[in-house]
């Protein structure tokens, strides 16, 4: 294997890292994709059933990434012959004046937006919301935005979707193994060596030209080894809970996904989110929770394994006995956790590692990805990380989600150095102890998901 050269290695078998695979391979280039556990594995952030695509943004270049993303899920599913997404819309709703003096703005601040690009979208009263959706005793003046270029990724699809396309594509795929180092090779600097343990016990060396590193909240677990520094990473351990509905007669049917903008009361997040009952999956249950993690970590091997945050799953159940109609909060069916990864402004880290870390690598050659809330935009990440790493550049690699970007408050940027005492909090085990809510614990809410 060490004597074999790829184009491009991916580190991370995720939907990232997938869909980058999947391009790479489109191309024509020789990919291939590392995954330290087996594919569709839940120890990061792509596990459970759904996730939320969403086109309703204030800030006008994520609008517009939206839009884009609109087009390339279309050309995947296109590609693969396969629906991804249930797209039945999105209703926001709420508080019109939650928000304000945000980065994310007011809950009726992607109209502008909406306008410029063409999307149709219409605003609700409190009446016609509790008309429409199973919602009871909202405030009256409380309103809603309505959009349906939105919908339901089928989480799950998507991944063996991405995998058997990238495959068909020519690209391979190796899981159970797990990425150690990464270094210039010393006979040839243009090749870098990823050094793996595979299944636990096998030592290989895999040679690539170009590097993509996608593993999300575990990145630090490479570049740490690999380039001497680490990302400055908060890790939110983000728990949601399935609930039974009323079957019927005069049962309970949410018509689309739905998020609440809401101010905290006694210092708990009130920013709710659901989604319909699944095609795919169990009928008459439905997905409700907190955008909101009480637990915060720097380390994913902090992650709680085996109970998740009651307090979270509380607030929801108090939610819906408050405010949701025909649904039982007395016990959740199920309830599942994901890790979701955040950076100060809560953007994403597209970029190249900086040339002062490669040692002596070439330049440009790594390229990595992390943070935000990521899914929505799966098929243009992939689309980006696969023209960084074969033509040295991509209109998506814009400067919001540089490396080098630094904090405006604080003048703090993401990269920490290994001889700096910060580093020492990458391992530090729950490193927070605030609720974080929305995209940001100083109060700029990001509705992600």
């Amino acid at each position: 294997m060490a004597s074999e050269v790829f184009d491009v290695i991916v580190v991370g078998g995720g939907p990232v890292g997938l869909a980058t695979a999947y391009e790479v391979a489109k191309a024509g280039a020789k990919v291939i994709v590392l995954e330290k556990n087996n594919f569709f594995n839940h120890a990061g952030s792509s596990n459970d059933l759904a996730r939320m695509f969403r086109t309703m943004y204030t800030e006008d270049f994520m609008a517009d990434l939206a839009k884009e993303a609109l087009e390339l899920w279309d050309d995947l599913e296109k590609d693969s012959g396969t629906s991804l997404r249930w797209m039945g819309g999105l209703l926001n709703f709420g508080d019109k004046n939650y928000g304000d003096n945000t980065p994310e703005g007011t809950l009726l601040g992607p109209i502008a937006n909406l306008e410029r690009l063409g999307m149709w979208y219409k605003e609700l009263t409190r009446e016609e919301i509790q008309d429409r959706y199973p919602f009871k005793d909202l405030p009256a003046d409380w309103i809603g935005l309505y959009a349906p270029d939105n919908g339901v990724i089928n989480v799950q699809l998507l991944l063996r979707t991405l995998l058997g396309l990238a495959k068909d594509y020519g690209a391979e795929a190796r899981q159970h193994t797990d990425v150690k180092c990464i270094r210039p090779s010393d006979s040839d600097s243009s090749i870098w060596e990823v050094h793996t343990i595979r299944h636990n016990k096998d030592r290989c060396v895999f040679n690539a030209r170009k590097i993509v590193i996608a593993c999300g909240s575990y990145i630090n677990h490479v570049v740490e080894a690999s380039f001497g520094m680490a990302l400055d990473l908060d890790i939110w351990e983000m728990v949601a809970s399935y609930f039974n509905c009323n079957a019927g007669p005069s049962g309970t049917i949410f018509p689309s996904m739905w998020f609440q903008f809401a101010p905290e009361k006694d210092g708990r997040s009130q920013l709710f989110y659901g989604f319909p009952a699944l095609p795919w999956g169990p009928p008459n249950v439905t997905r409700i929770a907190v955008d909101a993690a009480t637990r915060r970590i720097k380390d994913p091997d902090e992650r709680l394994t085996n109970v998740f945050n009651a307090e979270d799953i509380r607030d929801t159940q108090t939610f819906i006995e408050d405010h949701v109609v025909g649904v039982d909060s007395t016990v959740p069916v199920f309830t599942t956790s994901c890790l979701q990864t955040n950076v100060f402004d809560n953007m994403f880290v597209l970029d190249y590692i900086p040339q002062e870390y490669l040692h002596n690598g070439p330049k440009n050659s790594v390229v990595v990805f992390t943070a935000g809330w990521a899914m929505k935009f799966v098929p243009l990440l992939g689309k980006a990380l696969a023209e960084m790493s074969l033509n040295g550049e991509s209109q998506y690699a814009r400067k919001e989600f540089s490396i080098t970007r630094t904090d405006p408050n604080t003048g703090k940027g993401i990269i920490i150095v290994d001889n700096n005492e910060l580093l020492k909090q990458v391992r530090s085990s729950f490193a927070f102890r605030q609720q974080a809510s929305g995209s940001s614990v100083k109060g700029s809410h990001n509705t992600g998901l």
